[in-house]
């Protein structure tokens, strides 16, 4: 670790914050008033604003902080296949990780991640997620099956290309999760083995999302993605803003076809575990020879990577003068300033009266389509 890695953490974290607040605050809320409208687009706008904000994240973590990524598996360049995608938890960090496979996939813009509850509310980042179509889940069952029912119902009707990230693990790996995983498991009647490189999987809210996204036509593939670590990597924020960054991300793809899964919810969990016991293999033989294939076998090619580099960098300029000139706005203007605390206030709103703007939207399009089915009911009497 070099004595300039911290302030490059610090600049990293600087133009995250500032990008997302501008990104809300003049990308995204402009197209609040599409929720009445026009949700597909609605969504579609809010979800290509984000995802650019992403891919100029992406050149952070790989021009700023020299993070290299490494592919192997499964090819999936330009295949925008609809898909759920399920990937270890290693760290609290993954999910940015994440963005650079994605971009190399071309499929930032149409991806959602299952995110916990508390962060719905977080300024700016969450709320940003919520316009995006994100999937916010408390851990109660009840609950978190109506939210699912009822963002699958939204998703279908936008019918917007769509590639849902997951953890299935449910929180990241370290000793003290690890311990606790591997005790429960003990418990469970399916239990085989102590995992060391991965949790165990939740079985349960991944059988009915695959279900309930299969029997409303909005996947087709379930992509298997395992994450490894080469060198030393943070595992919370705050070791990035030390200066700890991983050298080497290295991902591993496997996808099956919906039609490949089982029907049966308790088969889809055996399936899961299945998975997971190959995964806790693979990261275990990884952490050995430091890689997942021979680099023969890698996906990484220079036209690859040619053009996401080109991509990503044009996205860091576009997204600082972005910031330079709402900022300067905002200094000269009284209206923009106005403006900015009519989107706190909106904002603020949503979340203390409706439980945010995803809930709310997913409500909305809920009873327009309950009133496309009433409609439809008398003229298929009278018929």
């Amino acid at each position: 670790m070099t004595f300039l890695n911290p302030i490059k953490a610090i600049i990293f974290y600087l133009m995250v914050i500032l990008g997302i607040c501008f990104n809300l605050l003049f990308a995204i809320t402009p197209a609040v008033p599409f929720i009445f409208l026009n949700r597909r687009f609605y969504l579609r706008w809010c979800s290509f604003a984000l995802g650019y904000y992403l891919l100029m994240i992406t050149c952070l973590l790989e021009d700023l902080l020299g993070i290299k990524i490494i592919l192997t598996g499964d090819d999936l360049t330009n295949d925008k296949t609809r898909s759920i995608i399920v990937l270890n938890h290693r760290t609290r960090l993954d999910w940015l990780y994440a963005w650079t496979l994605q971009s190399r996939f071309q499929i930032l813009s149409q991806l959602k991640i299952v995110m916990k509850a508390g962060l719905k509310s977080m300024p700016a980042l969450g709320w940003a997620c919520q316009h995006a179509g994100y999937l916010f889940l408390h851990r109660q069952w009840e609950n978190d099956q109506e939210r699912i029912n009822n963002i699958i119902g939204y998703y279908k009707s936008c019918q917007s290309p769509l590639s849902l990230l997951i953890f299935p693990e449910g929180t990241n790996l370290t000793n003290e999760t690890k311990i606790k995983s591997n005790n429960y498991a003990s418990k469970q009647k399916t239990y085989n083995r102590i995992y060391e490189y991965c949790l165990h999987p939740h079985v349960t809210g991944f059988a009915y999302l695959v279900n309930a996204m299969r029997s409303n036509d909005i996947v087709d593939a379930i992509d298997d993605v395992t994450i490894g670590y080469e060198g030393q990597f943070p595992i919370t924020e705050l070791d990035l803003l030390k200066g700890r960054f991983p050298k080497v991300v290295h991902f591993h793809i496997k996808r099956y076809n919906i039609n490949e899964l089982p029907q049966d919810s308790e088969q889809i969990g055996d399936w899961l575990r299945k998975c997971w016991d190959e995964k806790e293999n693979r990261l275990k033989e990884f952490y050995e020879k430091k890689q997942f294939d021979s680099p023969t076998k890698r996906l990484n090619n220079e036209r690859m990577e040619s053009t996401v580099r080109f991509q990503r960098r044009l996205a860091l300029v576009i997204c600082t003068l972005f910031i330079l000139f709402w900022s300067y706005c905002i200094i000269a203007f009284v209206k923009i300033k106005f403006y900015v605390v009519l989107v706190c206030i909106f904002h603020w709103v949503m979340e203390s009266y409706t439980n945010g703007v995803i809930d709310f939207v997913c409500q909305l399009d809920a009873n327009y389509r309950r009133q496309q089915q009433q409609q439809q009911q008398p003229a298929i009497r009278q018929d």
